[in-house]
């Protein structure tokens, strides 16, 4: 067990607060773990709620923590199945019939855009960025033709795209993608 002498040093090393970088890296825990404890009041802290440098700690409760934690392990432990993946419930085998009743889906919310559609129009439908639909070209996962230095797709080849596991497989998906996958399991979940 480490002494509490140990634990000066980080008062002398930091000032009164500190980061969630400076916490997970002094206490020697991964960021998702690290998020927990935050989240969760395990270390006291401020939230700000905002995305970048959400969280103020004070250096104080860091160091309870790291001598609680020596006493009372478990007492910090994250929940069974913490650490695994989220999986959207699109991730699950899908049958073909699920997959037909995807496609018709894409075919109705598609019907208002062109027979040839451009990476901005993709870009808009999809939520990504022209970038990522231009890098889904070019390793050949979206079937395109490349005329006069621009890119176009046949509508038909973007269904059979957002049909694929290299559409419905994305693990950062876009809040269009997200919203997208509820309106198709709302489809799936009314056939069954």
């Amino acid at each position: 067990m480490k002494t509490s002498n140990c634990y000066s040093e980080l008062l002398q090393q930091f000032p009164e607060y500190m980061t969630k970088n400076q916490m997970y890296k002094v206490c020697h825990i991964s960021k998702k773990t690290c998020l927990f404890l935050l989240e969760n009041g395990l270390v006291p802290c401020i939230d700000s709620g905002k995305k970048t440098r959400r969280f103020k700690i004070e250096t104080n409760a860091v160091v309870h923590y790291l001598e609680d934690r020596e006493l009372r392990p478990e007492l910090y432990r994250p929940p069974e199945g913490f650490y695994k993946k989220k999986q959207s419930e699109l991730n699950r085998a899908l049958t073909e019939v699920d997959l037909l009743i995807m496609r018709k889906f894409y075919e109705a919310a598609l019907k208002r855009y062109p027979d040839v559609l451009t990476t901005k129009q993709i870009s808009k439908f999809t939520g990504y960025r022209v970038s990522s639909v231009v890098r889904w070209c070019s390793k050949q996962q979206l079937k395109n033709f490349y005329i006069k230095r621009r890119l176009y797709i046949p509508k038909e080849y973007l269904i059979d795209f957002l049909v694929s596991w290299h559409f419905i497989g994305i693990s950062v998906k876009s809040g269009t993608h997200r919203n997208l996958n509820k309106q198709i399991l709302l489809k799936l979940k009314s056939h069954n």
